[in-house]
């Protein structure tokens, strides 16, 4: 239901973004029930993978086109040749969880008290995750990314007064339905049913 038709500029869909309190990135494997829409809370299967560091969570999106041309150099069309959707995080909190998504779910154990992590070529991990944000005036948005890869491993930084933590880089993979990730924002133009 419409509330009424925008006709002029509106400070309310202008926003930072934070983590919900108590949990705001979470995981689970491919094929746990993925949420359709904002409010239904998620399967239990999602796991909260705990602070993110203050550089917070970068999406960005790479696309690559090439130009075809007609013999006198005119511009014919402009396909996409290709597209890769990935986002950027640092996990602040050091767990098994966590670990696993960066160096690959066999490789790491969390028994009798110790995690233990082999690095090896073997730590790609496939996952499907949740962010649970808020936008000003308490406006929710939960992105919702059914596959992600886990890709580059950035510096591990160990020193007095940095935060002990390694930035990851996720690939969005596309799933049955061609989508590599969807959003779900609370609207300000129109209302809930």
């Amino acid at each position: 239901m419409a509330k009424t038709v925008a006709t002029k500029n509106n400070a309310d869909n202008v926003s930072s973004s934070k983590g919900v309190k108590g949990g705001y990135i979470f995981s689970a494997p491919v094929g746990t029930e993925l949420p359709k829409d904002i409010k239904t809370p998620l399967n239990v299967a999602f796991k909260v993978l705990g602070y993110i560091s203050s550089d917070g969570y970068k999406e960005t999106i790479d696309s690559d086109s090439e130009d075809i041309l007609d013999m006198n150099g005119e511009l014919l069309d402009s396909p996409k040749t290709s597209r890769v959707e990935s986002g950027q995080v640092t996990f602040a909190e050091i767990k098994a969880e966590t670990l696993k998504i960066q160096y690959g779910e066999k490789n790491v154990t969390d028994e009798n008290g110790i995690i233990t992590v082999h690095h090896n070529g073997d730590s790609e991990t496939i996952r499907s995750y949740v962010l649970e944000l808020v936008l000003k005036n308490g406006r929710r948005w939960r992105k919702v990314i059914p596959k992600g890869k886990s890709d580059e491993l950035d510096e591990l930084n160990l020193a007095i007064g940095e935060l002990c933590a390694r930035p990851i880089t996720i690939k969005y993979l596309s799933d049955e339905s061609g989508d590599t990730c969807v959003d779900f924002i609370e609207s300000t133009e129109t209302e809930a049913m």
